[in-house]
């Protein structure tokens, strides 16, 4: 079975106990039931990938994980690396950054179809990887590019059937201004959404929230 942890943002920068998303991150370690899982990341959504790997490796090799990194060029110039990779993997972290370059890319080098057949994994996302995993999300890669003047719902690959927010604290009057019929997860930095057969809420600051938000309410779940 595939579980699904869906994170909101978070500072991930110093790479030790008191960063901001631990507790979320040995939730994720957790969920393998495993002493020492697989954790591979995947870094398409962002630009300093190896940096973000580079950081990742630290917080996920301190808390019991042996670390890979699916890069660029291996996705581009050999297949038989990617599949092992993924196969081997028992969690696979895709991190944020720009949520249309992710999943533009996931699909067109075939890993989608590579994600939907593994089974028995945790599929991590951070932001714009939580858009990715879900059916729509609230993004600003069109924005940040110029062209569009505001942040939009796009499509994700529907690997959990949900509509979710990240950053909802900074992106709040933005989804107010453009909500229609969507009923959207609002998750603040720090927040994360743990699905498996049910749906939990899991942060590591107190003041952190997430939130369940149609066009005429706004719920805090936690």
């Amino acid at each position: 079975m595939k579980s699904f942890v869906l994170i909101g943002g978070g500072d991930v920068g110093r790479g030790n106990t008191s960063y901001e998303t631990d507790k979320i991150d040995r939730k994720v370690v957790e969920l393998c039931g495993k002493e020492h899982p697989n954790f591979l990341f995947i870094g398409l959504a962002s630009p300093f990938s190896d940096s973000y790997y580079d950081t990742m490796k630290k917080i996920y090799s301190n808390i019991g994980c042996n670390t890979q990194y699916l890069k660029k060029k291996n996705i581009i110039n050999n297949r038989s690396i990617v599949e092992e990779k993924i196969n081997n993997a028992d969690i696979i972290y895709f991190c944020g950054g720009d949520s249309l370059k992710l999943i533009n890319d996931l699909n067109n080098y075939e890993i989608t179809p590579l994600l939907r057949k593994k089974d028995n994994v945790v599929l991590v996302g951070m932001s714009a990887g939580a858009i990715m995993l879900s059916r729509r999300g609230l993004s600003d890669s069109r924005m940040l590019a110029g062209e569009v003047n505001d942040y939009e719902f796009i499509d994700g690959l529907g690997f959990v059937d949900i509509n979710i927010t990240p950053h909802y604290s900074e992106r709040k009057d933005n989804l107010k201004r453009i909500i229609d019929k969507e009923e959207v997860y609002g998750l603040d930095n720090n927040t994360a959404l743990v699905i498996t057969d049910k749906i939990d809420y899991i942060k590591s600051k107190k003041d952190s929230h997430i939130y369940y938000i149609s066009k005429d309410k706004e719920e805090i779940l936690y």
